[in-house]
């Protein structure tokens, strides 16, 4: 395996880790609770963000970037019909 075919697949895997990660705690929230509060779901993602940031440094902002982009889809996937009403 080359190593453009490795830095390839990790930038997958770091994806898919975040979309599955923000995924899950969304659904959770939402079987847990009526409504999923928008601003707890995209602050915890900021938050993990920045302190993954701050560990690992930006080798990791893939997994930043989607984890903080899909809290705000479903922020607003979740709380869309409230919007509206």
């Amino acid at each position: 395996m080359t190593e453009y075919n490795r830095d390839e697949l990790l930038t997958i895997i770091q994806m898919l880790a975040g979309i599955t990660l923000t995924v899950g705690y969304a659904f959770s929230i939402a079987h847990f609770h009526s409504t999923v509060p928008a601003f707890a779901l995209i602050g915890s993602a900021v938050g993990l963000a920045i302190i993954v940031g701050c560990w690992l440094g930006l080798k990791h902002l893939t997994f930043m970037l989607t984890i903080i982009l899909t809290s705000i889809i479903y922020a607003i996937y979740f709380n869309f019909g409230a919007m509206f009403s």
